[in-house]
């Protein structure tokens, strides 16, 4: 069977990653099983986490940065009582003493003081680089870490079971929101201490893990031909972006990089950034809308 080159393969997987290997693991076993190097991740996934890593292919690389940007879902299983260097399941693990239990009403009654925008302080342990070298690197070195806290959204945190010591969380969050910082300030609050004893991502953006396949199943569909029938929609895969639809004349502009006039005026926002289509949904690219006219700003060769 005749392969693509990496120039003829594009699209979003939607991968379903296991506990164990890194993202960067993920994309090496995808660059082998697919037969190409042009391929990307769209937003970390820890080794000991697992669900949702969404990947881009061939041309669709380009595309990273507004996929990584969007929000997330997380069912996170937090471990109170106890207090971890890591701050998740690696260790070493510091046992509490001398606090209270608490029951699910004040469980509940913590969580929502994280809810909506707050400000957030990422693990020393997380992959926030600090003059060039990722935080954790620096930690395990035994270098001190002080790390910025940054501006986050919890659009929601529901408590989904309890049986203390364990929780089990649901997460609704904005990119860049660290899931084990949270379970350490969930700990603070509680005055019982915390740490992240396990993570599945469910949903990036609009893309869930019942979409996501296994690098088993992608192996499969590529042996048969078949692997591009399971690639994301782009509309799907950017539908936090406003879409505009081209006609041929205008999509010859804007492939040339050329300014798009004419259009609608009410189709998007002033600076507002969006997908470009054409009549069959193929994507042609990203574009920005300034001063009543369609800007490129990436361009995706056909």
């Amino acid at each position: 069977m005749t392969r693509k080159t990496d120039s003829e393969i594009a699209g979003v997987l939607v991968v379903d990653k296991g506990k164990g290997p890194s993202s960067h693991d993920i994309v090496a076993s995808l660059r082998r099983i697919l037969q190409m190097r042009r391929i990307g991740h769209c937003g970390t996934l820890d080794p000991l986490a697992n669900g949702v890593l969404v990947v881009c292919l061939g041309r669709y690389t380009r595309l990273n940065r507004w996929l990584s940007e969007t929000d997330k879902v997380y069912e996170a299983t937090i471990s109170l009582g106890a207090t971890s260097i890591t701050g998740d399941s690696q260790g070493p693990i510091l046992q509490g003493s001398g606090y209270s239990i608490p029951d699910a009403n004040e469980v509940i009654y913590k969580l929502q003081g994280f809810s909506g925008e707050i400000d957030q302080v990422p693990h020393a342990y997380s992959a926030v680089k600090v003059a060039g070298v990722r935080s954790y690197k620096r930690a395990r070195r035994g270098e001190e870490v002080v790390l910025k806290a940054r501006c986050i959204r919890i659009y929601s945190i529901q408590l989904v079971t309890y049986d203390f010591p364990q929780l089990l969380l649901r997460v609704h969050c904005s990119s860049g929101t660290y899931i084990r910082s949270l379970a350490a300030d969930l700990g603070k609050s509680l005055d019982t201490g915390a740490y992240l004893a396990d993570l599945r991502r469910l949903r990036v953006g609009c893309l869930g893990i019942d979409m996501a396949l296994t690098l088993d199943d992608i192996a499969a569909k590529q042996e048969r031909g078949i692997i591009e029938e399971s690639f994301a929609h782009p509309r799907q895969a950017l539908s936090d972006l406003a879409a505009i639809e081209l006609d041929d004349v205008n999509l010859g502009n804007f492939t040339q990089g050329k300014t798009i006039q004419g259009l609608p005026v009410s189709v998007v926002n002033e600076n507002e950034v969006c997908a470009v289509f054409d009549s069959v949904e193929t994507l042609y690219g990203i574009g920005r809308w300034q001063e009543g006219a369609l800007q490129p700003f990436c361009v995706l060769q056909q």
